[in-house]
């Protein structure tokens, strides 16, 4: 089913920062906030994926869609699913997503123009695709999370922990074959976090990001959500004391983490994803109770925001003057696929273009 929007655009909120030193800046980039249609019904509608050709992917109401220009189209659910997400594509139009329906579900992959889905084997969820087809998830048998890479419709490799970890996730790739995910330790009943990284060789072992970390910090989380192809990995720390969010980024060769601080006097926020080779982060702006502002209800929305790689973060422009506002994905022309509510309170699947020509400073 196909469904379309007017492309809507919203005016600019502020002058625009220049933008970062080494970005790509697009010769027909024209700042907008695009709105794209809907599925009919109720319900939120996010990006999560941005492809070639103004190809975007996601869900709607539930279900998995992917979008050309504003047009919204439905993936085609296989029989006993009701619902999923397209979580990624990558640059020649392959999708990879997941499937849920009667208590189960599955990892798949799809292309514009296919008459069904391709269920991966094993697979409970999809998280990344890359430009050579490769397909990265979770899954399992025996009711133990298992790291899944898919080639095609066979089971690549088997994604196993370091000693002593268990899987958390798996949820990202780069084109060169380097994972990112995270996992969990136990030892003496204290329990410890760390963002994991899988090398592109086969058969090479997960390399804990926080090695130099002591074991028993039971308080500490780590999440990384994304990695280039420079290997730089972006996600998110979680301090479950103070529930502050701190987006968070890894360099290699990963002996430690830079924090990047938060959005204006927000006092929490993550990190989603980041570009291919122009190492712009996007994500959420938010705040904690623990931290403030208090009262806590005293807080604006959340918010859409975006780091070039350098200086302080920044502010993409909402939809609607109170309305709360997410970004899950970021490309090297400087689109940003995210999801933003309207005058009525709606979540819209939307895309900033040229997103550094109109983030700006709180």
């Amino acid at each position: 089913m196909t469904v379309v929007a007017t492309a809507l655009f919203a005016p600019l909120l502020t002058a625009s920062p220049a933008p970062a030193a080494g970005t790509h800046k697009p010769a027909d980039c024209r700042p907008a906030l695009q709105v794209l249609a809907s599925l009919p019904g109720s319900g939120d509608s996010r990006v999560k994926g941005l492809g070639p050709n103004g190809l975007a992917v996601g869900g709607s109401h539930g279900l998995p869609v992917y979008w050309t220009g504003a047009r919204v189209h439905r993936v085609p659910l296989p029989a006993g699913f009701t619902g999923g997400e397209v979580a990624a594509v990558n640059a020649k139009g392959l999708m990879a997503g997941s499937l849920n329906g009667a208590g189960r579900s599955a990892a798949f992959s799809f292309r514009v123009g296919a008459h069904k889905v391709t269920l991966l084997p094993e697979g409970a969820h999809a998280a990344d695709v890359n430009d050579r087809g490769l397909i990265v998830g979770d899954g399992g048998t025996s009711g133990a999370l298992v790291g899944l890479e898919w080639d095609g419709a066979r089971i690549a490799r088997r994604l196993k922990p370091p000693a002593g970890y268990s899987l958390v996730s798996v949820t990202a790739l780069n084109n060169a074959g380097q994972i990112a995910g995270s996992g969990e330790a136990v030892k003496d009943d204290e329990s410890w976090s760390a963002g994991l990284t899988w090398p592109a060789k086969r058969g090479a072992a997960a390399v804990p990001l926080q090695r130099f970390w002591p074991a028993g910090v039971p308080y500490d989380y780590w999440y990384p959500r994304d990695i280039d192809r420079a290997g730089r990995i972006v996600g998110t720390y979680d301090d479950v004391r103070l529930d502050t969010l701190t987006p968070t980024q890894w360099l290699p060769p990963y002996t430690t983490e830079n924090q990047v601080g938060y959005l204006g006097e927000r006092t929490s926020g993550t990190f989603e994803a980041i570009s291919p080779t122009t190492n712009v982060s996007v994500g959420t702006a938010r705040d904690s109770h623990m931290v403030g502002p208090f009262p806590p209800e005293t807080a604006p929305p959340i918010q859409a925001q975006i780091w070039p790689g350098t200086g302080p973060l920044l502010a993409l422009p909402r939809l609607s003057p109170e309305g709360p506002s997410e970004a899950f994905a970021v490309s090297d022309d400087q689109r940003v696929g995210g999801a933003a509510a309207d005058a009525t309170a709606t979540s819209r699947a939307v895309i900033w273009t040229c997103a550094l020509r109109q983030a700006y400073r709180p």
